[in-house]
């Protein structure tokens, strides 16, 4: 036995040889001058790299060198290093290992390179440390002289800058050392020597390492507010939301509790104030202005040869509810006042403007104007600068009260463009899960809706205008935030349809929990 056990181990020796290039068996080639067991591992740097999930949606590598056809591929994200497994890359010297992240705007956001000698003896890990790059901003304003200081703050997907310029004049300025990224948030807000914000804008703009990014802040204003005092015996236009004309929602020929013409309307009641879910299952708060169309109606703003608001002047409205064409959405047209002696409030109805044959010019902006009936309320705001309180404009010579929500100078802004507003979708489930006539369902033990919205105000895209994609009630306990819609719209038998689509204006005025001054 033990000779015949010698015997077979000798066998065994005789058939094999040493590894060697040319042995399919060597885990290090495949008999072809290549090395095909790396491990390339990419790490990033110790300390604060904002949010990692934005910054580092993408992450590639590539291998290259003279006469040496690129080697490519992607890398997964494991902690705080990128790992990829590389094949093929051919023996010899120069190799260069290069890794590169990219955000969701593919603006890259760090890099890693190394050339190395790649042989037999090469190290199964090849370890580099990745770099956040940064970029520049130039910013350039030429400010009202009651402009003393000017605060630009940067926030480039968790890495945030906040620089202070004095203003004495025509302003230009560079920042250095902005992290790179696409879609970069800039708030520019300018300061009265009282310390008084006079202006502010907020706006986006890429920052990459190769290019210099050029901003510049529109002075706009007479957005904001602004406060009138008229003779007691300027009439005020009568209101009507709820006829069948101009609701959905909220008709008065259904649901005869409704306020009557003209009645003050308390939109912080639960009827009209209602609670959806975030993308990511964040609790929304929204007010339900019923359906509006994509295509707004139009404002105009008198303004003077430097296109500044003329102070004290009304905007001028063309529709109120009822009209051909009202919506609570108001494309801005600017009119161009050349006549130096004008009188804030001379013009006070859309014939008169036109009749003047000054330059009107249609901007790029739209603001939410609700109109409402004197007297009505509707107290949240996601900008807590925007006021609460009633604002007053012009309507065939007559005072309209409306509702200022999002407009161009506040922090959320509708997006709009080619003439029509922006329609997030909004998933939606109504109470009798065939029309919108009883409204929307509510969870019995919360008073919420399962609505679920698809963006945030300040995102990109944002707008507080939503088409209705509407699921039947049997999926209603099984939505909770965007991924689970997105599930659900999968299955075409929990869609409900409508035979139309449904743009519905609902304006998101908190996210999270309500305070308690909020809810007295």
């Amino acid at each position: 036995m033990i000779v015949m056990l010698f015997v077979a181990i000798g066998v065994l020796l005789a058939g094999c040889s040493a590894p060697n290039r040319k042995n399919p068996n060597d885990p290090r080639g495949d008999g072809d001058g290549t090395n095909d067991n790396i491990q390339l591992v990419a790490h990033l740097p110790e300390g604060d790299t904002g949010r990692v999930s934005d910054v580092l949606w993408e992450i590639r590598y590539e291998v290259s060198g003279a006469g040496l056809k690129p080697i490519a591929g992607p890398m997964n994200l494991v902690g705080r290093s990128a790992r990829a497994g590389v094949v093929g890359v051919p023996l010899g010297a120069g190799r260069l290992f290069k890794v590169t992240a990219l955000d969701p705007t593919e603006v890259v956001t760090f890099t890693a390179e190394d050339t190395i000698l790649v042989g037999l003896d090469t190290p199964e890990v090849v370890e580099l440390q990745l770099t956040r790059l940064n970029g520049s901003l130039e910013l350039t304003s030429d400010l009202p002289p009651e402009v003393v200081e000017l605060e630009v703050g940067i926030d480039s997907r968790g890495d945030t800058l906040l620089r202070y310029f004095p203003v004495t004049g025509p302003l230009t300025e560079r920042i250095n050392g902005i992290p790179t990224g696409g879609d970069v948030g800039v708030v520019l807000r300018a300061y009265d020597t009282d310390g008084q914000v006079l202006l502010q804008q907020q706006l986006k703009t890429d920052i990459r390492e190769d290019l210099v990014a050029r901003i510049s802040l529109e002075v706009v204003g007479g957005f904001l507010q602004i406060i009138a005092h008229f003779p007691e015996y300027t009439p005020v236009v009568a209101i009507d939301r709820f006829s069948d004309d101009v609701a959905t929602f909220f008709r008065r020929s259904d649901n005869p509790d409704l306020p009557a013409i003209d009645e003050p309307i308390d939109f912080d009641q639960p009827r009209f104030r209602s609670v959806a879910f975030g993308p990511n299952g964040e609790t929304v708060w929204f007010y339900n202005f019923d359906t509006r169309p994509k295509e707004p109606a139009i404002v105009y703003f008198l303004v003077d040869r430097r296109d500044n608001p003329i102070d004290g002047q009304l905007p001028i409205f063309t529709n109120i509810p009822g009209d051909e064409g009202y919506s609570d959405f108001c494309h801005i047209y600017h009119v161009r006042v050349i006549d130096g002696d004008y009188r804030a409030n001379a013009l006070h109805d859309v014939q008169a403007v036109l009749d003047t044959e000054w330059e009107v010019i249609p901007t790029e902006q739209v603001m939410q104007a609700v109109m409402v009936p004197d007297g009505s309320k509707a107290k949240l705001r996601f900008d807590p600068t925007i006021p609460s309180e009633l604002l007053d404009g012009w309507y065939d010579g007559k005072i309209v009260k409306y509702m200022l929500f999002e407009h161009p100078a506040s922090i959320a802004t509708v997006d709009f463009s080619s003439g029509e507003i922006n329609t997030p979708q909004m998933y939606a489930f109504f109470a009798n899960n065939r029309d919108e006539k009883d409204g929307f369902e509510l969870d019995v033990e919360t008073g919420s809706t399962h609505n679920v919205v698809t963006r945030l105000p300040g995102e990109e895209g944002y707008s507080p205008l939503w088409v209705l994609q509407v699921f039947t009630l049997a999926a209603f306990d099984r939505l909770e935030d965007l991924a689970s819609a997105l599930d659900q719209s999968k299955n075409e038998e929990n869609k409900l349809d409508l035979g139309r689509l449904l743009y519905f204006n609902a304006p998101i005025v908190r996210v999270g929990e309500l305070e308690v001054e909020d809810d007295e």
